[in-house]
């Protein structure tokens, strides 16, 4: 019987080693934080003995000591979003990028549904892809998020549509290099062939270089040319140099989302969606949770939740999505970037910083080194809110940390619903 170790048991851990038990597999358990029946912490990397590979979690780190055992013993590594996508009878939608997955693929998923094709998004979105498997279900298409975390791992699935939305430094904290984090959101395309398509941001010179290189049809998106199946002019969505509806029926707000909706619309025509299924998304598509999200409007301030903004990309990008004068909510935990030339070309509708969070003084030395001022630091998040609520000259609060939310919380979501709770206690 093959001896396989699952490393990291959260959520696609679990499921994975489900799935290998399944499939007949002799499976060891192991994870850092908690203690089970098969733990092998205590054998350290004899927990490697006799194995014929190993299934890793994303959030288990090349650094980790039985990842760099592994290799060494040149052990076979393999993604649980890559074991689990290969035993799943359906055709592959593959999404990566810095920022905006999680928004396409649940773009994708509700356009695809509108054609009437059995669907589901997983993946990195939430719902391991080893869990769908477990549960049987039968679908046409399977639309995966998957991290960079993921891809490294990941050398066997060979999706139809492949889509890579944009690149900027994120999880410096565990690469050496940008680039070594651009090689590994560029084996989204890996096992592409002319019979598949690649997605491509255009206005990206780093993408059109990566596009050179591609055996995938390309499928270029921009939000700054009239280039591709699908452009905006005039604020109408354009298909095929016809006017399709205008962008102001659509309720994903921002120039990213009209990005995002334009990698959707490309991936539904090529798999045979009509107009008007096309047209339906871009009327009925709604916007996740955390993501630049409306709270609620007190006094005349309008208050914003972009607490899965944990980049500085993510962040420039909600500060352009909102209007008037803003206070920034900013700190979390740390992902190693750094904060000096965000401050030195923050946009000037942002008028005072608050921080709060693990990274606070790091943030706050950032912005007095190239004299932004405007700034202060909080002991909780209650405190920056109620600031920025009082303060004169706000019309918009957003919270949008550019960092991660370990420090505090156990994931981006429960921050973001203390935060909204926070800001509907100000109505009493």
């Amino acid at each position: 019987m093959k001896q396989v170790l699952v490393i990291g048991m959260q959520t696609s851990g679990i499921s994975a080693s489900a799935l290998l038990k399944k499939n007949g597999y002799c499976v060891r358990d192991y994870d850092d934080k908690l203690e089970f029946e098969q733990n092998w912490r205590d054998r350290g990397i004899r927990a490697l003995d006799d194995l014929d590979f190993i299934i890793i979690s994303p959030g288990i780190p090349n650094s980790h000591p039985l990842v760099v055992e592994a290799k060494k013993r040149n052990i076979p590594i393999i993604s649980e979003l890559d074991y689990g996508a290969n035993q799943l009878n359906a055709q592959k939608i593959l999404i990566t990028g810095t920022n905006g997955k999680t928004t396409t693929v649940d773009m994708i998923n509700l356009g695809l549904g509108i054609t009437g094709a059995r669907t589901k998004a997983m993946g990195n979105i939430g719902y391991p892809v080893s869990q769908v498997v477990l549960d049987g279900t039968e679908l046409d298409y399977a639309v995966i998020e998957a991290s960079s975390f993921q891809l490294e791992y990941t050398s066997n699935i060979k999706p139809k549509v492949a889509a890579l939305l944009n690149l900027a430094p994120d999880h410096i904290d565990r690469y050496a290099s940008f680039e070594e984090y651009v090689e590994a959101k560029k084996r989204v395309f890996l096992n592409q062939d002319k019979e598949d398509f690649a997605i491509l941001n255009y206005d990206s010179r780093l993408m059109r270089e990566i596009g050179k290189n591609l055996s995938a049809n390309k499928l270029w998106v921009s939000v700054k040319e009239n280039v591709g199946e699908f452009y905006i002019k005039d604020n109408y969505y354009y298909y095929q140099g016809e006017p399709l509806i205008s962008a102001r029926e659509c309720c994903a707000k921002g120039e990213h989302n009209r990005f995002n909706m334009m990698v959707a619309l490309n991936t539904m025509a090529v798999l045979g969606a009509r107009k008007d299924h096309m047209i339906s998304l871009i009327k009925e598509y709604k916007l996740l949770p955390h993501r630049i999200e409306y709270v609620s409007t007190i006094n005349g301030i309008n208050f914003y939740n972009d607490s899965k903004g944990t980049n500085i990309a993510a962040c420039k990008t909600a500060i352009e999505a909102v209007e008037g004068k803003v206070g920034l909510i900013l700190g979390g935990s740390d992902k190693k970037e750094e904060f000096c030339e965000f401050f030195d070309e923050l946009d000037s509708k942002v008028v005072f910083v608050a921080v709060t969070g693990g990274n606070d003084e790091k943030i706050y030395s950032a912005a007095m080194k190239v004299g932004f001022q405007n700034i202060k630091i909080f002991p909780t998040l209650g405190d920056a809110v109620r600031f920025l609520y009082n303060m004169q000259g706000i019309d918009t609060v957003l919270f949008s940390p550019a960092c991660a939310s370990f420090d505090r919380f156990s994931n981006y979501a429960e921050r973001g619903n203390t935060y909204k709770d926070l800001v509907y206690g100000l109505k009493s």
